[in-house]
């Protein structure tokens, strides 16, 4: 969606709310236009014996009343519907952000769109709200006020008080302009900030344990510092902005000061109205005191729009929910060739593979080898090259995203866990009408052993990232929410890391019953590995051998050394 959407859909739905709340503060303005005639008047009453103090008087009360009134309505409208607006953009951010390619957190993680969703919406939300406020008091003061002004005294009397305006507006729109730069390299370091606290605390268990308190003190305190320094760079064009502000309106008073006075002195001009013209150019600059935040809150408000922008115009994946599954059939892949952006080596080279339907497929190499960018690629969360991988002699390219990974059931690394019910955990919002039942796919994934109070109890909520449970728990949780799944084509990426070798031998033997499934397992624990159809051994990027298990500890290749040294690894810890 583009940000000009998020702007239609916010004004559609509030835009009357908005607009009653600039039409309740042009009220309140226009109420305090009166203000300076009744002053002025009021002050002349008194070389009349106070005759009609009193009315005046009551007229003050009744517009304070009116004012209040208005103003109340004015905040609560107004401001209320901002507050909407960043409800609405921060949503549709959310949505954004679920929708682009799984590259881009690839590329920069996710602390930028948090700080989109936090810093860069509040800024907007202020400048839109507290900015625009100051913007339509200044337009509303400076055209009706200057009118009023040049009624009461002369036009050439009028530019003489209000010269010092123009050449400190000038200063201040150049200004302006390098603090939206200024204030972009700040939010963008405040991105960066952010990201690498996450990266901190998501990791805190690591640094304690290897006491690297002050190394990751020192990197932090660097990357604050950068922050610091970008702030500080705003805070000097701010520190020049403001007193720039505050000077100007004096100036002009001073101006009028001296000129009027000298009329009213000379008899040209009563005490009241000396007052009365003050007054109005109080109301006309009053408002240009609080321009050099204005300028300020606009800027970090446009520059927070900016990144807004740029995060909204990233494309969408074309990945529409749905109940369409493949049916089983073989996986060709044919000289697929890939490398990551910016990288200086390839990937994936040449790879030429045949899986027919039901398989067992094993897949075993060294790190980095290009395992997990296969599966990557099957799933489609890496740009897939064109005309590489056939399911069922269908370019995956050309099959329509929803439907593709609707058919393929993924279990990654790293376990991924809400803070919710274990059931819910597994039943993961599906929507198709094929997927097994909760307790079947808990069952196939061992569950009941040690979670089966818990899994019975719905209102019992994991922890946030499932803290609370060992790492074997997490991954058999995960494994049960591919088993639930059901679907035809399953991605096992080296996910049975943390389990103990009983529970490993019980799920792999459930493997082996399933039907109507083709199964692809990553892993480096070569018991598991050894029970496939076919085992494809990778190794930079290539495939090196293929074959059985049998077949490959026979010929005396990587993967007969990769499980001769395995088992005398096992052999030397059973001794111990």
């Amino acid at each position: 969606m583009k940000t000009s959407a998020i702007f239609k859909e916010f004004f559609r739905v509030e835009g009357w709310r908005y607009g009653i709340g600039l039409l309740m503060l042009i009220a309140i303005d226009t109420a305090f236009l009166f203000v300076p005639q009744l002053i002025g008047d009021a002050i002349d009453t008194l070389s009349n014996d106070k005759i009609g103090l009193v009315n005046y008087i009551l007229y003050f009360v009744g517009l304070f009343l009116i004012v209040t009134l208005l103003k109340v309505v004015s905040r609560r409208t107004l401001l209320g519907s901002i507050r909407r607006m960043e409800y609405v953009f921060r949503q549709k951010i959310c949505t954004h952000a679920l929708h682009i390619p799984t590259t881009y957190y690839e590329a920069n993680g996710p602390g930028k769109v948090m700080a989109l969703m936090t810093n860069d919406v509040t800024s907007l939300r202020v400048a839109l709200g507290l900015g625009v406020m100051i913007i339509v008091d200044m337009m509303f003061y400076s055209i009706l006020g200057s009118i009023i002004l040049i009624q009461k005294i002369d036009f050439a009397l009028a530019g003489k008080i209000m010269t010092p305006i123009f050449f400190i507006l000038c200063a201040i729109f150049v200004l302006g302009r390098q603090l939206r730069k200024k204030q972009r390299q700040a939010q963008n370091t405040y991105s960066d900030m952010t990201e690498f606290g996450q990266e901190l605390f998501q990791g805190m268990d690591v640094i304690r344990a290897f006491n690297k308190e002050n190394i990751i003190t020192n990197l932090f305190n660097s990357i604050n510092h950068r922050n610091y320094a970008h702030n500080m760079q705003v805070a000097m064009y701010d520190s020049v902005l403001s007193p720039l502000t505050m000077i100007a309106p004096f100036i002009c008073i001073s101006i009028s000061m001296y000129l009027c006075g000298q009329l009213a002195v000379d008899g040209l001009m009563s005490v009241g109205e000396f007052i009365t013209i003050n007054a109005f150019i109080m109301l006309i600059v009053g408002p240009l005191i609080g321009f050099g935040s204005l300028v300020a809150i606009m800027q970090k408000g446009l520059a927070s729009l900016d990144r807004i922008v740029d995060f909204m115009k990233l494309p969408y994946e074309d990945n529409e929910p749905g109940e369409n599954q493949l049916p089983l059939g073989s996986i060709d892949i044919r000289y697929l060739n890939f490398s990551y952006p910016d990288a200086k080596n390839t990937s994936l080279k040449q790879i030429n593979l045949t899986i027919k339907p039901n398989q067992f497929i094993g897949i075993v190499g060294k790190p980095g080898s290009g395992k997990t960018t296969l599966f990557k690629l099957l799933l489609r969360l890496q740009k897939t090259p064109a005309k590489s991988i056939y399911i069922n002699n269908i370019d995956i390219t050309t099959i329509p995203l929803g439907t593709l990974r609707n058919s393929i059931a993924y279990v990654p690394t790293q376990s991924y866990l809400l803070s919710t019910s274990i059931r819910d955990n597994i039943a993961f919002g599906h929507l198709n009408n094929n997927h097994l039942s909760v307790e079947e796919s808990a069952q196939m994934a061992t569950l009941y052993r040690d979670l089966g109070d818990c899994l019975e109890d719905n209102f019992h909520l994991l922890e946030e990232e499932g803290r609370d449970l060992s790492g074997g728990q997490k991954q058999r949780i995960n494994i049960a929410r591919g088993f639930y799944k059901n679907a035809p084509y399953l991605l096992l990426d080296d996910c049975f890391s943390a389990l103990d070798a009983i529970t490993v031998d019980t799920i792999v033997h459930t493997l082996r019953r399933l039907e109507n499934k083709t199964i692809l397992c990553i892993s480096q624990r070569l018991e598991i590995i050894k029970e496939a159809d076919m085992i494809i051994v990778f190794d930079d990027g290539s495939i090196r051998e293929i074959g059985t298990h049998d077949e490959l500890i026979t010929s005396h290749g990587l993967y007969s050394e990769l499980y001769e040294a395995q088992y005398r690894r096992a052999i030397h810890e059973t001794a111990q």
